[in-house]
């Protein structure tokens, strides 16, 4: 079976860009890939629930809608996600309610996967 991981850098800013990133993730899951899912930088942001205030009724953020694409990963065997050990600090000011596993995305880790795509 292929391997893929996939890394995320962009948050919920990059708009529906991220949405369809996280779609097709969610797709290659379904095809039966082994898929991984690192968040790095902006995109940790995504571990955390978004709070009622950060959604204007007006002008939706797609925040929510790609907290709430992430929270389904466990339906696709896409947990835990996985946060680059050197960016921990960053999780300290969230309170992840998304499964997550701190790595090291060392050479020899990336090595193990078929294919490696950054979004």
């Amino acid at each position: 079976m292929k391997s893929v991981l996939v890394i995320f850098s962009q948050g919920a800013a990059s708009g529906q860009t991220l949405l369809e990133a996280l779609s097709a993730t969610m797709v290659l899951a379904t095809f039966g890939l082994n898929v991984k899912v690192c968040l790095i930088n902006e995109a940790i942001s995504l571990l955390q629930a978004p709070h009622p205030t950060t959604v204007d009724h007006i002008n939706p953020i797609p925040f929510k809608p790609a907290y709430g694409m992430v929270e389904s990963f466990e339906f696709y065997d896409l947990l835990p996600v996985w946060i680059c050990q050197k960016q921990q600090e960053q999780l300290q000011h969230l309170a992840p309610s998304i499964e997550y596993e701190l790595v090291n995305l060392s050479s020899d880790l990336l090595a193990q996967f078929d294919q490696v795509l950054y979004w």
